[in-house]
């Protein structure tokens, strides 16, 4: 195995660990790791969307945790094999297997949340081209920040 793909297999075995562990908040804040094994999952639980909340902080940022990850996971991933067509169809694919992985960790897999992290790919795949078009990093940060700054710069004298 070469060592450029190790940052991708933590990294997947972090969105492994974070998805499939019993309570997510334990998790994040106790570092409690438990994993409840059910055999023979609900399938039709992928097809549910009635626990949407976007009122609830709580869910708003796992969902964004999930756009983050995968995002993440896919700068990761297109930067190790070169082919970002690849990457994004691979994330996907991950994606979806960790929802339907979690059926069986008695978790909540939802096909909308394979739907989140794609949008989180998508953004990261954004994010890498628009900065690509600029240069690299550091000439996409400073366009960046002059945008900002000639936002608040006020053109008008009063």
């Amino acid at each position: 195995m070469k060592a450029k793909y190790i940052p991708v297999i933590l990294w997947g075995l972090c969105i492994l660990l974070a998805t499939n562990n019993y309570n997510f908040q334990s998790l994040l804040f106790a570092q409690d790791i438990n994993f409840n094994i059910r055999l023979i999952p609900n399938f039709s639980d992928l097809f549910i969307t009635n626990d949407i909340h976007l009122d609830s902080k709580t869910y708003v940022f796992q969902k964004v945790g999930h756009a983050l990850s995968f995002g993440i996971l896919f700068l990761l991933l297109a930067r190790s094999i070169g082919d970002n067509v690849k990457a994004i169809i691979l994330c996907g694919l991950f994606a979806f297997f960790t929802e339907v992985l979690q059926l069986f960790f008695e978790r909540s897999g939802r096909l909308s949340d394979v739907l989140i992290d794609i949008g989180g790919v998508y953004l990261a795949y954004r994010l890498s081209m628009t900065v690509k078009a600029q240069g690299g990093v550091v000439p996409a940060f400073w366009h960046t920040v002059q945008k900002i700054a000639g936002a608040f710069a006020d053109e008008k004298p009063r």
